[in-house]
């Protein structure tokens, strides 16, 4: 296919000093130069596109972070409660206190054997 392009002046001389440095035609250093930039747009996007995977993978961690600990905790007390009074009934405010306390270590537990490191300023640090 052929094209014929005319270049303003600025741009012109970016594509002749091209040139010069490749030591080719004018059409060839034009044709690079399209290449290139077309290279670094599919670049950026990929970039974009794994800095979004990347936030919502840290988004769902954050999540995870926050509500992994209660749950792990529930399951435990209430096993180890029900085992301890033959009931599932619970003081809501002692509940509260053991389960933020127990949730919180055996999470710190869980994480620290899969070798997953807790981002700062997550509630694992608090």
């Amino acid at each position: 296919m052929t094209l014929t392009v005319t270049l303003r002046e600025d741009v012109n001389a970016i594509v002749e000093a091209h040139a010069a440095r490749q030591g080719s035609a004018a059409e060839a250093a034009l044709e690079d130069l399209v290449r290139r930039g077309a290279a670094q747009v599919e670049w950026r996007e990929t970039r974009e596109s794994v800095e979004d995977i990347r936030s919502t993978a840290l988004d769902m961690f954050a999540a995870l972070d926050a509500l992994a600990p209660y749950t792990l905790a529930t399951l435990q007390l209430l096993a180890h409660w029900a085992a301890r009074t033959s009931s599932a009934k619970l003081d809501e405010v002692a509940y509260a206190q053991e389960a933020r306390s127990v949730g919180r270590a055996t999470w710190g537990a869980h994480l620290a054997e899969l070798g997953i490191a807790v981002p700062p300023g997550s509630a694992e640090g608090a």
